[in-house]
């Protein structure tokens, strides 16, 4: 049984070193282990996660190659090519880092549920400099399940896919490629051709979150841009008009709570605002899918200088 841990990355060359790390010390205890290779897939022309790759010594093969072609979708699917025959892919984001039993998890996850993705969850490693109403607010905490749950849809920052599921579904979306919910959309196809989602909640893994996206912008820019490609997603699935309809509405709706909100969150602090000004943003970016506009979230990405890794303090 092969798998392929494919890392999609771009100038974060010293988060891919941690991350490159923690996939070194892997081990198996519920499942034989697997034969591994590692495929690094960089969107940076200049080729700035060549020396984190080389130097971080593996115990299994690794391969880097360079995507030059702009685009988080267009380096997914450049990943499952270098991927070949394997029998599973798993991707991992490039400022994550797996737990020793994370890959062991997945594995025996999907013999147990007999699945064709099996997806984990995330934890937030907070820096030392976060604000301390960003932690109170828990805004990087998502939805975990019981192992076994089965889902309509999952991300690719935590997941392991059968091969075979690209015979049926063989390419993330390239309109998504500066959007961000290419993963989104190609999950969602996934679920519609029958294959089986499940969640494995012991499958772990860690993400830095430094000052740069623990702050007031960066959180509602996020969800503006959620609620954008939400809407994107569902219309590349069913560009009906009944469609639109239901999400105009569920966006107005969002928007009306949040004003609601808004009313009474300036005596409940800070994270209390910064809710309602998200549930704003969320249904403002709904309606603007409507529309058809497309925040490209990534167009700038690479325009400033690269990520630092933070010192990693607090987790959540």
């Amino acid at each position: 049984m092969q798998v392929a841990i494919c890392i999609a990355t771009f100038k974060r060359h010293e988060l891919l070193r941690k991350l490159l790390v923690g996939v070194s010390n892997l081990v198996f205890r519920k499942v034989p282990a697997p034969e591994i290779k590692v495929i690094v897939v960089d969107n940076d022309a200049t080729r700035s996660g060549e020396y984190a790759c080389a130097d971080t010594p593996l115990p299994w093969p690794k391969k880097y190659v360079v995507e030059p072609r702009r685009g988080i979708a267009v380096v997914r699917n450049r990943a499952v090519v270098e991927a070949g025959n394997a029998d599973f892919i798993a991707f991992l984001d490039d400022d994550e880092v797996p737990t020793p039993f994370w890959l062991d998890e997945l594995l025996w996850t999907y013999a147990k549920f007999e699945a064709d993705v099996v997806a984990g969850p995330v934890f937030a490693d907070f820096a030392t400099d976060v604000p301390e109403w960003v932690l109170k607010g828990k805004f990087f905490v998502r939805p975990a399940f019981k192992t076994g749950h089965s889902m309509d849809k999952c991300s690719t920052n935590n997941v392991l896919i059968r091969r075979e599921v690209f015979d049926q579904v063989p390419s993330f979306n390239e309109e998504f490629e500066l959007t961000g919910a290419d993963d989104t959309e190609f999950f969602m196809r996934v679920r519609r051709a029958g294959f089986k989602i499940v969640w494995a909640n012991d499958a772990i893994v860690h993400e830095a979150i430094s000052r740069t996206r623990a702050n007031f912008g960066w959180l509602l820019r996020r969800a503006y841009r959620l609620g954008n490609s939400w809407s994107l997603c569902e219309w590349s699935l069913d560009p009906r008009l009944r469609t639109g309809l239901i999400r105009f509405l569920k966006g107005v709706v969002l928007i009306a709570k949040g004003i609601g909100m808004g009313f009474i969150t300036p005596f409940r602090g800070k994270a209390a605002v910064v809710r309602a000004l998200q549930l704003i943003c969320y249904g403002a970016g709904q309606l603007s899918g409507i529309a058809g506009h497309k925040y490209q979230e990534y167009q700038s990405a690479g325009m400033h200088p690269p990520e630092k890794i933070p010192e990693l303090g607090q987790q959540a």
